[in-house]
C-alpha cells in the first residue's frame, strides 16, 4: 500500500502537468456566443424573436475554449436602434465592422461569424394592451362539501409588439389544482406567457379565491305558483296556490335565500291535459342551490274555468 500511493501521486502530477501544457496552447474553434439585442427606444421593440446564440469562430487557449461553456463573460451586442422596419443584416459584416460590440473572455479573440450568416430583423411599435385572463382551476372537495363560487374573469396588462398583440384576444393561467378541499382558501396562479421573448405580462400572477362550504339543508315556504301561457278566455286556479321547497347547498349561501329567489310555475300550453286535475309544478332555483330535494306538495290541483263572454 505504501508503494502504491507515491505512484498514484506521480501519475496525477504528470496528468496535471500535461493538461496545463496542452490547455495553455492556442487553438481555433467554433463556440456559441449569446446574442444580446440593444434597443434604446422606449416606444419600439422587436417584432419577431431573434436567435439566442450565434456560432462564432474564435482563437484562444485550450483552457479558455474548454471553460467558456461555464462562464457568461461573452456576448455579441446587436444595436437595432436605427432600424425602423423590416431589414436583413449580415452578421458577418456587422460584427467585423463593429469590434467594440463583441464581448469575449480575455483569452479569446474573435475571428468571424459562422452561423447564421444573416438574420431578418423586424421592428414594431411597442404598445400596452389590457387582456382578459381565464383562470383555470381543478378543485375537488371532500364528501359533504361544495365549492360555492366561480372564478371571475380577470385582466392583465401585456407589453409587446403591436402586430403580435393585435392577434391575441385572451390569456389563461396555469391550472390551480387542489384535492379533497374542505375549507375556503386563497392562492396565486401564474399567467401563461405565449411568448416570453417578446411579451411582458403585468402582473405575472393573479390571486384566486376559492369558497368552500359544508353542504346544508333548509326549507323555504310560501313560494307562489305562477301560470305560464294562459289563454285569455280561461281562469286558472291552484290548490294550494304556493309550495314549500327543501333545498341543499352551501350552508352560508342558502341561509340568505328567500321565497323571492325561487320561481314555481305551471305551463298551461305544455302541461295541461283534459280530465287531468293534479300536476307537478316546475321550480327554477338560483345558482346557489345545489339541489331541490323535495317540493311540498308534490302535486297541486289545477282548476280551469272558462270565462263567460259577459265577464269580458
Amino acid at each position: 500500500m505504501k508503494n502504491i500511493i507515491p505512484k498514484i501521486v506521480v501519475i496525477l502530477s504528470a496528468v496535471v502537468l500535461w493538461f496545463l501544457i496542452v490547455s495553455g496552447q492556442t487553438y481555433i474553434g467554433v463556440v456559441d456566443i449569446p446574442l444580446s439585442v440593444y434597443e434604446p427606444r422606449e416606444d419600439m421593440t422587436l417584432g419577431e424573436v431573434l436567435p439566442k446564440t450565434v456560432k462564432v469562430r474564435v482563437e484562444g487557449t485550450g483552457r479558455g475554449l474548454y471553460f467558456k461553456q461555464w462562464t457568461n463573460k461573452s456576448s455579441l451586442i446587436l444595436d437595432v436602434g436605427n432600424i425602423n422596419d423590416d431589414q436583413k443584416i449580415s452578421l458577418k459584416n456587422y460584427f467585423r465592422e463593429r469590434p467594440n460590440q463583441i464581448r469575449l473572455q480575455a483569452d479569446m479573440n474573435f475571428l468571424e461569424v459562422v452561423y447564421p450568416d444573416s438574420i431578418n430583423i423586424l421592428i414594431d411599435k411597442k404598445i400596452e394592451k389590457s387582456l382578459p385572463v381565464h383562470v383555470r382551476t381543478d378543485i375537488s372537495v371532500r364528501s359533504g362539501y361544495v365549492q360555492v363560487n366561480e372564478q371571475p374573469e380577470q385582466e392583465v396588462v401585456v407589453v409587446g409588439p403591436e402586430n403580435y398583440l393585435s392577434k391575441i384576444r385572451q390569456l389563461e393561467t396555469e391550472v390551480l389544482k387542489r384535492d379533497n378541499s374542505d375549507a375556503t382558501f386563497q392562492s396565486e396562479v401564474s399567467v401563461i406567457n405565449p411568448d416570453p421573448e417578446l411579451l411582458t405580462i403585468i402582473p405575472e400572477t393573479l390571486p384566486v379565491d376559492v369558497a368552500i362550504e359544508m353542504i346544508g339543508e333548509r326549507s323555504i315556504g310560501n313560494i307562489p305558483i305562477h301560470v305560464k301561457n294562459k289563454p285569455d278566455d280561461l281562469e286558472i286556479q291552484f290548490i294550494p296556490n304556493s309550495v314549500v321547497l327543501r333545498i341543499t347547498g352551501g350552508n352560508n349561501q342558502i341561509q340568505s335565500l328567500t321565497a323571492n329567489d325561487f320561481k314555481a310555475s305551471f305551463d298551461y300550453l305544455s302541461q295541461w291535459f283534459p280530465n287531468k286535475n293534479f300536476y307537478r309544478v316546475k321550480v327554477t332555483s338560483p345558482e346557489q342551490v345545489l339541489d331541490v330535494i323535495q317540493v311540498v306538495p308534490e302535486q297541486i290541483e289545477v282548476v280551469v274555468i272558462r270565462k263567460n263572454s259577459t265577464d269580458e
